[in-house]
């Protein structure tokens, strides 16, 4: 609900376009609480108890087992669902929430829709509705996180998020291209936690794997050992990539290969030698939207020829 607090805060200019990541406000776990409950059912309800226990029940052993817990809250309750949602409330982790929801909210997704769980009507309509309310609170709470395809993705910038990453995903999502949309989200996921060598060849090895996708689509050749500058010229010498003319085919090419490659190149996939090399977050960042441009033209270009006459 668009409260008049909230419209008074926005006209006050109290609503920051900084994104934090570290820590949850506790307005946001109770909401949080709320909406998972929503999601998922209420165990206080006769046609609901039922499905919606086994749900929490299966969330909350995944996180016992994962975290080598008998508990994952400090007190020990005898029912999942009041263990899961104090774990919401009192968990000062924020990766561990984060946890939490990609589980709730990635099994809502999925069996939420049945016309069968917890006999709700239109059932796809409340689970859309469920997921976009999860991704306005996450952006009303300023915190930089989104839920995309059953993950958590970690977003620095609206712009950039929502005209290169998420476009990039959705062609990933095309037929084929499950290899670099793995390799992709792997490259998400590997910065969120702070693993920034491993983002950086992630997210080159899901551009090499566009690329060997569309040349194989149409039926080009290419070694099995290329890295991505080899694999660029061959999407190139296939005019794969736009000609416009040589110079602007060449800049283009410098652009993905200088860009995505060398940055692995210096900053990540060779040994450190004696001195401990740190990666810098925006460095990282930079990369992954580097590739995320690249697929989202590359891809772009291709989906225009499959659906072509």
């Amino acid at each position: 609900m668009d409260l008049y607090s909230k419209r008074q805060q926005r006209l006050r200019g109290e609503v920051s376009d900084v994104y934090s990541y570290d820590s949850f406000p506790g307005t946001f776990r109770v909401q949080l609480s709320f909406m998972i409950e929503e999601l998922l059912g209420d165990l206080n309800e006769y046609f609901s108890y039922h499905q919606a226990k086994r749900a929490y029940t299966d969330i909350v052993k995944v996180l016992r087992k994962e975290y080598g817990q008998q508990s994952i809250t400090k007190v020990h309750h005898n029912e999942p669902y009041s263990e899961l949602h104090n774990f919401l409330i009192e968990e000062r982790d924020v990766e561990r929430c984060l946890d939490a929801i990609e589980l709730c909210f990635g099994l809502g997704d999925s069996v939420a829709r049945s016309s069968t769980y917890i006999k709700r009507s239109t059932p796809n309509e409340r689970v859309d509705e469920c997921l976009a309310e999860l991704n306005e609170r996450f952006k009303e709470a300023g915190l930089g996180y989104e839920f995309i395809d059953g993950r958590i993705v970690r977003m620095d910038s609206q712009l950039l998020h929502s005209e290169i990453v998420k476009p990039a995903i959705g062609f990933l999502n095309a037929e084929g291209f499950e290899g670099a949309r793995d390799e992709f989200f792997g490259a998400y996921e590997h910065y969120r936690h702070g693993n920034h060598e491993e983002a950086l060849v992630d997210a080159l090895k899901a551009f090499e794997s566009t690329m060997k996708v569309i040349l194989i689509a149409n039926e080009k050749t290419y070694g099995a050992g290329d890295t991505a500058s080899k694999l660029i010229l061959a999407c190139r010498d296939a005019e794969l990539m736009p000609a416009y003319n040589e110079s602007q085919l060449q800049s283009l090419v410098n652009v993905l290969n200088s860009g995505i490659p060398t940055l692995r190149n210096k900053n990540g996939g060779h040994g450190q030698g004696e001195a401990v090399r740190t990666v810098e977050p925006e460095i990282v960042a930079y990369g992954l939207h580097l590739t995320a441009s690249a697929i989202v033209m590359l891809a772009g270009l291709e989906a225009k020829r499959r659906s072509a006459p």
